[in-house]
């Protein structure tokens, strides 16, 4: 790791070191993973730049802006997943208490759609996340927004993101019907906290959501490197958080003959209403990654084939899956232990 964390640019390095040395597993993971992304990239001729101010006023950053060998860009965002099953009730129970405070208050002219990525340690405030959220939305106009909205989707409409700890809650403006305004009676007009039963492959879903959401329209593809938690995530959960659950559908008529399989239109790039999340170009998964688990763990690019922005073709040459006609190949490429130059067996 020190190896690795030598070549990480210098602005970018005393804030990624106190992460690592913080004894928050957390950021430890977080950063770790950082480091091991941008070195791999580096090794196999990319060029990456720690968190860049973006062209659409963004105040939100990602984690590297990326330029490839032919010269095609691309931002990078890394974010770790968790299992529901790792979860503490009582950090649930903190999220609802403060999304509370938006629920008992009202604007007049907007509610909300809310999502969130994370967990807090400590109870945020939801005193300050409604004052902050509306003052936000006293900046807009909503006859402007609901235009923007008619003419590229409810994901162009303007968002806030807010932060407590470990918590991150992005909020997107939903205009108000002029008949309607002045007479509602809370803020929250949809609510995806990532609640549900314990499986792998949901909390990936929202990663993903969430971080398309976050950056609001690009001039460029977006890649989502996601590490989730889970010793053994299987090809089957990575599918359903991109495409949609998987469901079997039986004929009533006819029990004996054999059911139809169909995936259900709740995947991240793929809802009830067709393509969605189309900023994100690409799902870059990792199973569990770590200092001890580099030369062992497998992941896969998966591209977006409904992406606003392709990605360049050179990232063909990690280990990835290319969905083409409804059938998704897997491809595989440059491992972490072959470009990251560990023997076989690392760290034995």
């Amino acid at each position: 790791m020190e190896v690795l964390a030598s070549g990480y640019p210098k602005e970018g390095l005393p804030e990624l070191l106190a992460r690592v040395q913080s004894g928050d597993d957390t950021h430890f993971k977080s950063a770790i993973f950082e480091i091991v992304l941008f070195e791999y990239l580096v090794r196999l001729g990319y060029k990456l730049r720690p968190h860049p101010e973006l062209e659409n006023g963004s105040n939100s950053r990602p984690d590297f802006h990326v330029r490839s060998p032919e010269g095609k860009e691309f931002y990078l965002e890394a974010v770790l997943a968790r299992s529901k099953s790792h979860v503490v009730p009582a950090m649930e129970a903190m999220i609802g208490i403060t999304l509370d405070a938006l629920a008992r208050d009202s604007h007049a002219n907007f509610m909300v759609a809310v999502e969130s990525e994370g967990y807090p340690d400590s109870q945020p405030s939801g005193k300050k996340l409604r004052a902050a959220s509306l003052k936000w939305l006293d900046t807009l106009n909503p006859d402007q927004v609901q235009a923007q909205i008619d003419q590229h989707g409810v994901f162009s409409a303007p968002t806030f993101n807010w932060e407590h700890e470990k918590w991150q809650v992005l909020l997107r403006a939903i205009p108000l019907k002029p008949e309607r305004r002045g007479k509602s009676t809370t803020l929250i007009g949809v609510l995806d906290v990532g609640a549900g039963f314990i499986d792998e492959w949901t909390p990936i879903r929202g990663a993903i959501k969430f971080k398309g959401s976050k950056y609001g329209i690009l001039d460029k593809p977006l890649l989502v490197a996601v590490n989730f938690d889970s010793f053994n995530l299987e090809r089957i959960d990575e599918m359903q958080a991109l495409y949609g659950q998987e469901q079997f559908i039986f004929d009533a008529h006819n029990p004996e003959s054999k059911p139809r399989f169909v995936r259900a239109q709740n995947g991240a790039w793929r809802g009830p209403a067709g393509p969605q999340a189309t900023r994100v170009s690409g799902a870059w998964l990792f199973n569990d990654l770590s200092p001890c688990t580099l030369a062992s763990r497998h992941n896969t690019l998966y591209f977006n084939p409904w992406a606003a922005h392709p990605l360049p073709e050179s990232l063909k040459r990690i280990s990835h899956a290319i969905a083409e006609n409804g059938i998704v190949s897997w491809h595989s490429g440059a491992t972490l232990r072959d470009v990251l130059e560990l023997p076989e067996g690392w760290p034995e």
